[in-house]
């Protein structure tokens, strides 16, 4: 049976080469250029994910937690750009559609202090609020995209983040929960499934964008 160091390893470096293999296609077929934002958000998380996969092995954890956290809020940072990008993009081609992307923001923060509100507060690892908001809000312009019935390129590449986002939010509740009890075994399967899932995603997306 593998263990779980070798399980991380796995995910890690099939993670790395689909992440960098999605990049490439992106770049290859043009598509950089007409999803920038996107594509910058691409490029940042296998960076991430390598850095943080030396860095223990370099600096001590007091420094690798600072680390941690301004990569992740970087990358909250990113997608708030990158949803910013696709509202603009929705803006312009919903019609009378567009009116609800005015309550995305408004409906996503509400959304996102409701359910901070419901799960555990006192817990080895606060929940955090801007990621929730964030997924919220993918999951928000995934549904203006398929109600306005956009163009492919854009309904790919936001079907993507609202499912994963989705994920992440169930992902989030898990692993607050098992935080809570510290069950480290419900801990690790919500940490996997919300990993797991972003990397169907990625294949969705190498799948997807080919004929872009």
């Amino acid at each position: 049976m593998m263990t779980r160091a070798a399980i991380n390893n796995s995910l890690f470096l099939v993670g790395l080469l689909l992440q960098i293999g999605l990049l490439v296609l992106v770049c290859l077929r043009g598509l950089a250029r007409r999803i920038p934002s996107f594509t910058l958000l691409l490029f940042f998380y296998p960076m991430r994910s390598l850095v943080l996969f030396v860095l223990p092995r370099v600096i001590g954890p007091a420094d690798f937690g600072v680390a941690y956290r301004e990569l992740s809020l970087f990358g909250l940072l990113l997608q708030v750009v990158v949803a910013a990008e696709i509202g603009w993009r929705l803006w312009r081609v919903l019609g009378s559609l567009r009116w609800g992307l005015l309550l995305v923001p408004v409906v996503a923060w509400l959304g996102a202090v409701a359910l901070w509100a419901v799960l555990p507060g006192r817990t080895p690892l606060p929940v955090d609020r801007l990621q929730m908001f964030c997924s919220i809000t993918m999951l928000l312009l995934c549904g203006l995209a398929l109600a306005g019935r956009t163009g492919s390129l854009l309904l790919r590449v936001i079907a993507g983040l609202g499912v994963f986002g989705a994920v992440d939010l169930v992902a989030t509740a898990g692993k607050s929960f098992a935080a809570l009890h510290r069950d480290a075994a419900s801990f690790a399967v919500w940490s996997y499934a919300d990993a797991g899932c972003y990397l169907l995603v990625v294949i969705f997306w190498m799948a997807s964008l080919r004929g872009e």
